[in-house]
């Protein structure tokens, strides 16, 4: 072996370890905060955050220490990673849920104003979590930070509207200034049931039951549907799609699909 030869292996040997080394230490103190994060320790998660730990570094699914901290309701260390610059609109890979999306659900209300200070553009998902679960005192939240749209408020409150169990967050949006859809007669939403089949092959059965319209797309799930006027629907969870269905002479003869900027023109099948 040269000299040269020699000179590069030793080196190789003397720096590999170094970066090695290097990189495991940071993942070791991304990982000693997660658990600090776990165990709901605020005096910790701000030493390893001191020491250099990655407030956004990402876990199983994608997950980073703020979905553990909101899911456990631990409010200081969220504020903590808050501080450091936590970023709160990430979605796991799993769920495609956000740390928000662990607040909600576990009730922790104080972690939730927290990340609405953060990003109050998460004030819909308030909303709708109060109106689906019905949680008025979500819905109160959501009320009082404001930015919300009324068409927002509307299909929030058709949301709550639609089952009894929910009846008190119905109450909680109408005292906040929320408008129902309209209300249309059982006989029309009656002549819109049967199939409707687009020149592409797309084919969607309407629905309809518990005073509810209902919709699918072949081979898709249901969609509940509330009125936006006599002939125009839209679902309760689903954002820029609209059914607009076609009526000549008293007859329905098909129906417009709009999803965001494709629309979709279908004929009802006889």
């Amino acid at each position: 072996m040269t000299s040269r030869s020699l000179v590069l292996v030793l080196s190789t040997l003397l720096f590999l370890p170094v970066a090695v080394i290097g990189q495991n230490s940071k993942q070791e103190l991304n990982d000693q905060l997660f658990e600090a994060v776990r165990k709901g320790d605020p005096a910790s998660v701000t030493t390893l955050l001191d020491k250099g730990a990655d407030v956004n570094a990402k876990f199983r699914y994608g997950m980073t220490a703020l979905f553990k901290a909101s899911e456990r309701g631990h409010l200081e260390v969220v504020k903590i990673l808050l501080a450091h610059g936590a970023d709160v609109k990430v979605k796991d890979t799993f769920y495609g849920a956000t740390a928000m999306t662990w607040a909600l659900q576990n009730d922790h209300i104080e972690v939730v104003n927290a990340l609405l200070d953060k990003d109050p553009s998460s004030v819909d998902d308030v909303l709708m979590t109060g109106a689906s679960d019905g949680k008025p005192e979500l819905i109160k939240i959501a009320l009082a930070r404001g930015g919300l749209s009324k068409e927002h408020l509307t299909r929030a409150l058709a949301i709550a509207m639609s089952d009894k169990d929910t009846a008190a967050a119905a109450d909680a949006l109408k005292a906040g200034g929320a408008v129902p859809p309209p209300e249309i007669k059982a006989e029309i939403l009656q002549s819109y049931v049967g199939k409707y089949k687009s020149e592409s092959g797309m084919e969607i059965t309407m629905t309809y039951a518990n005073n509810i319209l209902g919709g699918a797309i072949t081979g898709g799930r249901q969609y509940r549907l509330y009125a936006i006027d006599e002939v125009t629907f839209t679902p309760f969870f689903a954002d820029d799609v609209f059914a607009k269905f076609k009526v000549d002479g008293g007859k329905v003869t098909g129906m417009t699909l709009t999803q965001g900027k494709t629309v979709t023109e279908l004929a009802r099948v006889n």
